[in-house]
């Protein structure tokens, strides 16, 4: 019957869209969420035992833990000690390592997944590269970077810089121990060693939520889209909220960051750059965060 058939293309068109936003959401995948790092203390006593917890998410909640990590996805957590030298933290569990806090001075505590490629095949989103994959339109390698400074004794405040091979880079040009609420910090972002122009630099504090008003706003899209493209919309609109603070980076890689609130603060940049082997993937995507406390 006609109502038969209507039913039957109802159903199949809310089908498609389920599909089309469970597509969505895996091609957001692990440039969706963060990676960071959640020091217990980051200004530990010389010869304390600093526990250290990785965040991962969508949110930066007032714990500052948002999603569990999964076994595998993680690689070693290490930091910068005082003299330059690399250490690795020791692992408790997934989530959690421990920092020997043997000298004073800056540390800088680093971690990073294991890179994950991802692929666009016949306009879907596939996990895999060329070398593993028939039909590939564009092949991404993901990059999730993490970097938190601890300053233990009365040593200086200025944070230890990140590691030479580290490819995305955030770099504060301020004593992070003298900010205060209101202040700007003023930062510089390299992307393979050299100054990143252009590059939108991302801020928010743990436990910031946006307004209701401003969530049922991102809700809205322009007319016309298709499905995936207003989902896709939505999703972006909707991420966009948890960072009150969003500022590009001038032509030397540089910006200002208003810290408008005291507290566990999370800054968050991204860029891209050609992979090295064209035959395997086209470009390698990095996104890196650096956290800090505002007293």
């Amino acid at each position: 019957s006609i109502g038969r058939k209507r039913k039957m293309k109802a159903r199949k068109w809310l089908l498609s869209l389920f599909v089309v936003c469970a597509l969505v959401m895996a091609a957001s995948g692990v440039m969706a969420h963060d990676l960071w790092l959640v020091p217990q203390s980051y200004n530990p006593k010389v010869g304390d035992t600093l526990k250290v917890l990785v965040g991962f998410g969508h949110k930066y909640p007032a714990s500052r833990i948002d999603e569990k990590m999964r076994p595998g996805m993680l690689q070693a957590v290490k930091a910068v000690a005082p003299d330059g030298k690399m250490i690795k933290l020791v692992k408790k569990s997934e989530d959690e390592y421990a920092l020997q806090v043997k000298a004073k001075g800056s540390y800088l505590i680093c971690a990073q997944i294991n890179p994950v490629f991802f692929s666009v095949v016949e306009g879907k989103r596939k996990r895999g590269n060329k070398k593993n994959l028939t039909g590939v339109k564009e092949c991404t390698l993901y990059h999730l970077i993490a970097n938190a400074p601890v300053f233990a004794g009365d040593a200086s405040k200025k944070a230890a810089p990140a590691p030479a091979g580290q490819k995305l880079q955030v770099q504060p040009l301020a004593d992070i121990a003298k900010l205060k609420k209101g202040d700007p910090l003023p930062v510089k972002v390299t992307l393979m060693g050299a100054p990143a122009a252009g590059v939108m630099v991302r801020a928010t504090y743990a436990g910031y939520e946006p307004s209701p008003e401003a969530l049922a706003k991102a809700k809205k899209v322009a007319p016309g889209l298709s499905p995936k493209e207003a989902a896709r919309k939505r999703m972006m609109q909707k991420m966009a909220l948890h960072n009150p603070v969003r500022v590009k980076t001038d032509a030397q890689g540089k910006a200002n960051i208003k810290l408008s609130s005291p507290g566990w603060w999370l800054v968050s940049v991204s860029g891209d750059a050609p992979h090295p082997d064209a035959a395997t993937c086209d470009k390698n995507m990095y996104k890196t965060t650096y956290t800090f406390e505002v007293r």
